[in-house]
């Protein structure tokens, strides 16, 4: 039996970006991804979590083609895509769709949402303007707007209801996948459960290839398979949702976790504080990369990378320390 390839992948992916903090100051190499693999297999929801600035948002951007890499690749259905003829590269971005963590911005303040929605239809033509607005109609509809909603603009609508135009815009060119980046962090509590549960109704009745990008352990403990968790650039581990939390084989995942609030249970939960602020991606600490802020930390932390290794079946972790911290 030949094994199918992953629907989406990165392998080795590094970005970096060239900043500097001033007009006379000097240029600095910021690490946003470095050597990052990842694979993404056909109807999967993997989520990727991590703080602000561990590089999650990138690694979206690079899989979704929306970035170059300056290193590794993307292989789409186990080819490289930069290898892929004109029709398929079409394809892959056709099929790849993103939805970003602020729809204001993402979305043109003078074009009415009617438009905007449509436009994917627009460029793929093949249908006549009664077809495309019906089929603009239809999208507004499965994501819980109304049709009179179509000739307003983005202005006229609230934060939940905006995010609910961007998914529609994603789904207008029929994706096969779709990558979510912080998609309810800006939106009331009261919202964010109704914009998750749109999006598990889209990939259920759409058959999508989902990855949701976000800071917050518990939605994606809610909706996904598999967690990915990055920090400073890499991933520090990766396993099933329901194991992630059940046996946490890294430091700074349990501390991440442990963050999670949660209601009063009787019990007396022992807190995990991490010292310090997330260092630099314009200077990235050597060993272990973690290790600044690591209550477990020895020298060989301090100078040795731990690899991301196998720790249990399917869960994967880099921690040198995992076996002594979390022997479960």
């Amino acid at each position: 039996m030949t094994l199918q390839p992953p629907l989406l992948s990165g392998v080795k992916l590094r970005k970096q970006f060239h900043v500097s903090a001033g007009p006379a100051s000097q240029t600095g190499v910021l690490t946003s991804v470095d050597g990052v693999d990842v694979e993404i297999a056909k109807g999967e929801t993997v989520g990727i979590a991590g703080e602000s600035g561990c590089g999650k948002s990138t690694l979206g951007k690079l899989l979704a083609g929306l970035l170059p890499p300056d290193g590794g690749e993307i292989r789409y259905c186990g080819r490289a895509v930069r290898t892929l003829s004109p029709a398929e590269r079409e394809r892959f971005r056709r099929g790849t769709q993103m939805i970003f963590q602020d729809p204001f911005s993402s979305l043109n303040p003078r074009m009415r949402i009617g438009d905007s929605v449509a436009e994917p239809l627009v460029i793929a033509g093949g249908g006549s303007q009664q077809a495309t607005r019906a089929a603009m109609l239809q999208l507004l509809e499965a994501v819980g707007l109304k049709a009179e909603h179509a000739d307003r603009f983005p202005d006229e609508f609230s934060g939940g209801q905006r995010q609910r135009i961007g998914i529609a815009r994603a789904l207008a060119s029929s994706p096969e996948i779709i990558i979510a980046d912080e998609p309810v962090s800006s939106l009331d509590i009261s919202i964010q459960a109704q914009i998750i549960n749109l999006l598990q109704t889209m990939k259920s009745e759409r058959h999508l290839t989902m990855i949701i990008i976000s800071h917050d352990l518990s939605v994606l403990r809610h909706v996904c398979d598999r967690v990915l968790v990055m920090y400073l650039g890499v991933i520090v581990e990766s396993a099933p949702a329901a194991q992630l939390f059940e046996h946490v084989q890294h430091p700074y995942t349990e501390a991440l976790i442990a963050a999670i609030p949660r209601i009063a249970d009787g019990h007396r939960h022992a807190p995990v504080v991490l010292s310090g602020d997330l260092p630099s991606p314009l200077a990235i600490p050597g060993g272990c990369r973690f290790h600044p802020r690591c209550r477990y930390a020895v020298d060989l932390c301090r100078t040795t990378p731990p690899p991301l290794e196998e720790k249990r079946d399917g869960h994967l972790a880099a921690c040198h320390l995992s076996k002594e911290i979390f022997p479960r």
